[in-house]
Parts: C-alpha cells; structure tokens; sequence
C-alpha cells in the first residue's frame, strides 16, 4: 500500500513565466531530501481542457508520516510561502491510500 498527494494549482493572471519557472526546481530540490518518498513528479499543465489547472504534483510516500514529513518540512514551507502562495488563484488537493 502507498499514500498519494496530488495538488493542482491554477496562477494568477498576472503570474510572470519568471516567478513559475521557479517553482518546479524549487519543489524537485526539496523532494530529494524526503525520507518516505516513493515518487515525485510535479510540472506545468498542458492546457488540454478549459478547465485544466496550470500546474501539478503528484507524490508518493510509503505511508502517511512520509507526507506528514514533507508537509512539515521547513524548506517546503517555504517553497509554499515565498513561491507559491504569492502567485497561486486557486488550488485543489487531495490524499489517498492505494
């Protein structure tokens, strides 16, 4: 069994290329250093629909205390508070057990 974290993030329409482009470096570093962790994949949307969202990730951890630690993590939380949040309209989440 295995826990997922998928979060879709849609920006703000004045979002500049240089503030997104920061993003997925950002959230790759701080996955290397996850203990639990399974598989990472995060990255701008596609576009295929109108209603796609602009980015995502989708993260893997071994059980729920992996995601508990990155949840936790300071350098994630800074990811969320100086990168993310500024820029971010909307967000969708969601955890499960698989």
């Amino acid at each position: 069994m295995s826990f997922r974290h998928v979060a879709l993030f849609r920006w703000k329409p004045d979002a500049t290329p240089e503030e997104i482009a920061r993003i997925t470096p950002a959230l790759q570093a701080v996955a290397a250093t996850l203990p639990g962790l399974r598989s990472y994949t995060c990255g701008p949307g596609l576009g295929l629909t109108p209603t796609s969202y602009d980015f995502g990730i989708v993260a893997e951890f071994e059980d729920k205390s992996g995601w508990d630690a990155y949840m936790a993590d300071a350098e994630h939380d800074r990811i969320r508070a100086d990168l993310i949040n500024p820029i971010v309209e909307a967000r969708a989440g969601i955890q499960f057990e698989d």
